[in-house]
């Protein structure tokens, strides 16, 4: 959207084309990370929270519970945000562990809990469907 407007202000004979301020763009890109992390820890929280399950889990008829069956708390959602996507897949260099060890114990375990589920007590399961 912003593209051609940028471009038609280059091409501006009074306008001379100069290097960005390197920390203008670092404020930028950080600012923009801390939004998306914080967007989208609001839609798995709160997701988890009141559905027990994000989109993509209740299109494919999963549901996420405790391991004694009751409803997820507060803390137990962002506990599962903040081990899924800062602790196993945004620590650099040992995310790459931290995969393999969770997709491991996927793979293996009867139940089929990554390590998030684990540290959580959480289980996905299929919903059962009301005939």
């Amino acid at each position: 959207m912003f593209i051609p407007n940028l471009i038609r202000a280059g091409r501006q004979a009074g306008n001379p084309a100069s290097a960005p301020n390197p920390a203008f763009a670092t404020f930028g890109f950080i600012t923009f990370l801390l939004v998306f992390f914080l967007a989208g820890g609001c839609y798995e929280i709160l997701m988890l929270k009141y559905r027990s399950a994000t989109l993509g889990k209740m299109a494919s008829g999963l549901k996420v519970i405790r391991s004694d069956g009751r409803s997820l708390s507060w803390g137990v959602c962002f506990g599962r945000f903040f081990m899924w996507n800062v602790v196993t897949s945004g620590i650099p260099y040992l995310n790459s562990v931290l995969m393999l060890v969770s997709s491991i114990m996927l793979g293996v375990d009867d139940e089929k809990r990554a390590l998030h589920d684990r540290v959580c007590d959480t289980r996905v399961i299929y919903k059962q469907s009301v005939a």
